[in-house]
C-alpha cells in the first residue's frame, strides 16, 4: 500500500506572507527612490534659481533705469526741438522700443524664477520669498512703465494751447470777474488732461494729477470769491455816493438828529461789510497768487522728489527681497 504524502497547509500561507514582504520591500525601494528622486529634483532646480536666475533677474532690472532715462531724453529732445507729442513720440520710438524690450526681458526672468520654483509649494519658506520678490519686481516694472506712457501726457500739460495751459490767465483779462471767466472754461480741457493722468501706472502721476485737480478747484474758488469781492467794491463805491448826497441833503434840510443817527447806524453797518468783504478778499487773492506761483514746484516735484524716492524704495526693497529668497534656499539646501 502506497501512502500519499501529506501536504501541510502552512506552505501556500507562508508563500503568501513571502511574496507580500518581497512586493513590499521592492514598493519601499521604489517610493525611496523615487523621493529622492524627487528631492534631487528640487535641489538642482533650487540651486539654478540662486546661482543662475536670480544673477539674471538682477542684471535684467540693472537694464531698465538706463532704458527709461535714454527714453525720457530723447522725447524731451525732440519735443523741444520744437515738435508735436505725436512727431515727439515718433522721434524718440527707438528709444521707447528699447525701453519695452528691457522690461518684457525682465518679465521672462521673473518668470523663470516662479516657474523655476513651482506649484503648489506657496506656504512654505521659499515660496512665500518667491511670491513677496514678485509682488515688488512686477511693481517697479509696472511703476517704470507707467513712467514712460504717460510721460508725453505729464509733459505736454502746460505747453502752449495744450492741457492745463489756459490755466494762468491773469494777463488776458481786464478784471477779476473775466479772469475767473476765462479760468473755468481752461479749466475743462485741464481737467480732461488730469483725468487721463489719473489712469497711470505710476504713482507719482496719479499724486501729482490728483494734487493738480485739487489745486485747479482751489484757484476756481479763489477766483470767484476775489471777482465777487471786486463787485461788491463797486458796489460800495456806488452805496458811498449816495450817503454822501444822503449827509448833504440832511444839511441842507437841517434834518433831526435822529436822521443823523440812523444814517451813521447805515455807514456803520457798511463800513462792517466793507471790512468783510476786503478780508475775504485779501484770503482769496493771497491764496489764489500762492496756486498760481507753486505750480511749476508741483510740476518740478514729480521728478526731482517722488519719482526719486519711488526708485529708491524699489532699489532698497528689492535687493532684499533677492537676498532673503537666496538665504532660504541655502537653508534649504544645506539641511
Amino acid at each position: 500500500m502506497t501512502i500519499e504524502p501529506v501536504r501541510s497547509k502552512r506552505r501556500p500561507v507562508l508563500i503568501a506572507i513571502s511574496i507580500a514582504v518581497v512586493v513590499a520591500v521592492v514598493a519601499s525601494v521604489v517610493v525611496i527612490a523615487l523621493t529622492n528622486f524627487a528631492g534631487q529634483q528640487r535641489r538642482e532646480s533650487l540651486a539654478l534659481i540662486k546661482d543662475e536666475r536670480l544673477t539674471a533677474l538682477v542684471e535684467a532690472r540693472g537694464k531698465i533705469q538706463p532704458a527709461v532715462n535714454a527714453y525720457l531724453a530723447a522725447y524731451k529732445k525732440a519735443r523741444n526741438a520744437p515738435a508735436s507729442r505725436e512727431e515727439a513720440e515718433k522721434n524718440s520710438v527707438k528709444e521707447r522700443d528699447e525701453f519695452q524690450q528691457a522690461v518684457n526681458s525682465a518679465r521672462t526672468t521673473l518668470n523663470d524664477v516662479q516657474t523655476g520654483y513651482g506649484a503648489g509649494e506657496e506656504a512654505d519658506g521659499i515660496g512665500v520669498a518667491v511670491a513677496q520678490l514678485g509682488d515688488s519686481y512686477q511693481a517697479y516694472l509696472d511703476s517704470m512703465e507707467g513712467l514712460v506712457e504717460s510721460y508725453p501726457l505729464f509733459e505736454g500739460l502746460f505747453r502752449e494751447d495744450a492741457g492745463c495751459s489756459g490755466l494762468f490767465v491773469g494777463s488776458k483779462a481786464a478784471n477779476l470777474r473775466e479772469r475767473q471767466t476765462l479760468l473755468t472754461q481752461a479749466a475743462v480741457p485741464c481737467r480732461e488732461a488730469v483725468n487721463q493722468l489719473k489712469q497711470s501706472k505710476n504713482v507719482s502721476y496719479v499724486e501729482f494729477a490728483r494734487t493738480l485737480d485739487n489745486e485747479i478747484a482751489q484757484l476756481e474758488s479763489h477766483a470767484e470769491t476775489t471777482a465777487k469781492s471786486e463787485e461788491n467794491y463797486n458796489e460800495f463805491v456806488r452805496l458811498k455816493d449816495e450817503y454822501v448826497k444822503k449827509v448833504d441833503d440832511a444839511t441842507a434840510r437841517n434834518a433831526p438828529e435822529a436822521e443823523y443817527l440812523k444814517i451813521a447806524d447805515e455807514l456803520k453797518a457798511l463800513n462792517t461789510r466793507i471790512k468783510n468783504n476786503r478780508s475775504e478778499f485779501d484770503f482769496a487773492a493771497k491764496r489764489y497768487l500762492n496756486g498760481v506761483k507753486d505750480m511749476p514746484t508741483l510740476v518740478e516735484d514729480v521728478f526731482s522728489k517722488n519719482v526719486s524716492a519711488q526708485i529708491k524704495h524699489h532699489d532698497t526693497v528689492i535687493p532684499l527681497r533677492v537676498q532673503v529668497l537666496k538665504d532660504a534656499v541655502d537653508a534649504e539646501l544645506t539641511e
